[in-house]
């Protein structure tokens, strides 16, 4: 379609405002004991992995996003998909910091697993 889509721009300004706060180590969420395990972090645990800790509040804690908070649900989801699903850093493929096998291999597995969908790949990309 020729349209401007108003809500995608909305969701990419979104996560390009919020992308690397968790770089900011005060506010590096724990992993609660009710959710006990997330992306290898265990209760009590300090997620220090920027983009995890990304992942977890969004997952766990969106609310603490007001920009992420207030997107549609399918803004949300595609959100999330990017930084919660394909373990992908477009820094490294960028700064070539990653072979190719590491860079692509969880993006490898969603696509072929097809729980991928294009929106949301083509949301990154």
């Amino acid at each position: 379609s020729d349209q401007h889509d108003e809500e995608r721009t909305l969701a990419m300004l979104a996560l390009t405002a919020i992308h690397d706060i968790m770089k900011v180590q005060a506010i590096l969420p724990t992993v609660e004991p009710r959710i006990r395990e997330f992306c290898g972090y265990k209760a009590g645990d300090v997620i220090t992995d920027h983009d995890v800790a990304l992942g977890y509040i969004l997952e766990h804690h969106p609310d603490m996003l007001p920009s992420f908070d207030g997107l549609p649900k399918h803004q949300r989801d595609s959100v999330k998909f990017t930084q919660c699903t394909m373990e992908y850093n477009m820094g490294w493929l960028v700064q070539a910091e990653a072979p190719p096998g590491s860079l692509f291999r969880t993006m490898r597995q969603v696509v072929i697993s097809g729980k991928a969908k294009e929106k949301d790949v083509a949301f990154y990309f």
